[in-house]
């Protein structure tokens, strides 16, 4: 037994020794490799003669668009109006009229959503009921009753320029409407036009367009839509854009110009995540994004969690890459989401 124990002793203290010795040997050879590169000198030949050179392709300079934070509905995209079909809600009735809000009380108005729109793709209309009136028991405000839309953050009117606002609406009764552009509080008049109509005029569906002229600057305007008539008025795509548009298409012209200024060779549009959507039901089509701005079904973007009309649509990216000289970079959903996707084989149909 003692004898056992002093060989594993001596193993030990032989083991140690080895392992000892072989580090001694590693720090010596790198003492001596850092000492080589210490000494040594290394040179880089540039050539830079024309026979050398080789040319960035310019196409490699280019943006890239995301409808995020509304940098589209809201921002690069002049349309005033927030939620101008009040289809936010989805096809279904009751539907959101989000940020649309209503003047007046419960005794003088009432405002609900029905699907009468003459638009087939869009069949939520916004139903207007006027209680009170110009004369008898239940006489309407001096400033009438009605609705009015902020926009996205409150509307940027401007003193001198023009607002051409588009409406769709029906009557029960002959027609009375205001259509004005006000402080957020509606006490400051901006700009204001009246529509005026017999009944056999306005008994169905009728599109009426107005250019209104601000006399006065406000960045925290609405658009309002007031009378003091009784009566049911239906109401349905509702927009205000500003006539001086990039090229008259349509785009914030400060904010294109900035972006034509760096003079792009391509522009990549509208996005990724907002591409795909959270879920593949709320995925960017580019096919319901085209045409009438009016029958457009819009969709809701589950991914930022806000709801676009696709009045920028593809159609309308197209024309921002010609009007900028860049080549357009279209991004399509192929068939997935965040979430889930659609069976491989109808992934060409999916788009």
């Amino acid at each position: 037994m003692g004898l056992k124990e002093r060989t594993v002793g001596l193993h030990g203290t032989t083991s140690c020794a080895l392992i000892y010795a072989c580090f001694l040997i590693w720090a010596s050879n790198q003492c001596f490799v850092h000492g080589l590169e210490a000494n040594q000198t290394a040179v880089l030949m540039v050539d830079a003669s024309t026979l050398s050179q080789r040319k960035i392709s310019d196409h490699l300079f280019g943006v890239f668009f995301e409808e995020i934070n509304h940098a589209g509905a809201g921002g690069i995209w002049a349309e005033l109006v927030s939620n101008r079909g009040f289809e936010a809600g989805g096809p279904s009735t009751p539907s959101s009229i989000d940020p649309w809000s209503i003047i007046g009380n419960e005794t003088s108005i009432y405002v609900s959503t029905d699907r009468t729109s003459c638009f087939s793709r869009n069949k939520v209309a916004l139903r207007m009921e006027v209680l009170c009136d110009s004369r008898g028991s239940n006489i309407c405000p001096a400033a009438g009753v009605g609705i009015y839309n902020p926009g996205y953050w409150g509307m940027n009117i401007e003193q001198g320029k023009t607002y051409r606002v588009v409406l769709h609406l029906m009557s029960s009764e002959s027609l009375s409407l205001s259509v004005s552009l006000t402080s957020s509080d509606g006490l400051q008049s901006l700009a204001s036009a009246n529509i005026i109509a017999a009944s056999s005029k306005v008994s169905n569906w009728t599109k009426f367009e107005l250019q209104l002229e601000s006399t006065g600057t406000n960045r925290n305007s609405r658009l309002q839509l007031t009378t003091n008539k009784k009566g049911i008025i239906w109401l349905d795509q509702v927009s205000v854009m500003p006539t001086n548009t990039y090229m008259g298409h349509g785009f914030r012209e400060e904010l294109v110009t900035m972006v034509k200024n760096m003079k792009p060779r391509f522009i990549r549009f509208p996005g990724g995540c907002y591409i795909e959507g959270e879920h593949i039901r709320n995925a960017f089509r580019w096919r319901e994004s085209i045409g009438p701005w009016e029958e457009r079904p819009g969709h809701f973007g589950d991914v930022w969690n806000y709801w676009t009309d696709d009045g920028l649509g593809y159609f309308e990216f197209l024309q921002l890459a010609e009007d900028l000289g860049a080549s357009p970079v279209w991004v399509f959903n192929s068939g997935n989401s965040h979430r889930d996707q659609v069976a491989t084989s109808t992934v060409l149909s999916f788009p």
